[in-house]
């Protein structure tokens, strides 16, 4: 869905930005940190309490859910029917399976998923410079989930992990034409082998996510 131009007026605008933007990219930062910093430093020992069992649906937005694979744990998030208050449009799940994440965040988003993936991707380039640290990726391709939604997605491998970023833009439940999409990103990581063992829960969740009718 392609991004809809808009007249920004004057009042919106602050030394120059558009404060309507402000949070958006400051989630996809916050998203890109983890993805660089977080996710490589989780091991198998870490204990996680909340396991998945068949049937439980994780809620990784308002009015966006997720099937967990079962036995997998779930680290962060909400499982439908256990939220103690209404779920935001931005939000975090995280589902850990020994040493392999698969990590969730949902913000607002006005573009297209090839955007989202864009902006993830400049900023971790960024990063990776930093700290003089590499990871090869594949060209993208695209992910359907069973509802019809479809997304982009490219894989990555460095010396010892290796994973998946995948974006998706959900049509806004809100019925105005101004209205942002939800963009939900997804980040898959692990230890080569590891992954390679779970690749089927990996695809059977990614595939899984909907939205309420």
């Amino acid at each position: 869905m392609a991004a809809t131009p808009t007249v920004r007026s004057p009042d919106r605008r602050l030394f120059g930005i558009d404060r309507r933007t402000v949070g958006p990219a400051l989630v996809v930062l916050g998203l890109a940190l983890v993805m660089s910093f977080v996710l490589p430093s989780i091991n198998s020992g870490t204990a996680y309490r909340d396991q998945v069992h068949t049937g439980d649906i994780a809620e990784i937005a308002d009015g966006i859910s997720l099937v967990p694979a079962s036995g997998w744990d779930l680290a962060s998030g909400a499982l439908v029917g256990e939220t103690r208050s209404p779920l935001g449009t931005t939000a975090t799940t995280e589902l850990v399976d020994g040493s392999v994440t698969f990590y969730v965040q949902a913000a607002p988003f006005d573009g297209t998923p090839s955007a989202l993936l864009a902006r993830i991707n400049k900023i971790n380039a960024d990063l990776r410079h930093a700290r003089e640290r590499a990871a090869g990726t594949t060209d993208r391709y695209a992910v359907t989930t069973r509802q019809g939604v479809v997304g982009v997605a490219e894989d990555f491998v460095g010396v010892a992990r290796q994973g998946s970023v995948v974006a998706f833009v959900f049509e806004s439940r809100e019925q105005s034409i101004s209205s942002q999409g939800e963009g939900v990103e997804i980040v898959a990581a692990g230890p080569i082998e590891a992954i390679t063992r779970r690749r089927d829960d990996i695809v059977a969740m990614i595939r899984s996510i909907r939205t309420a009718s």
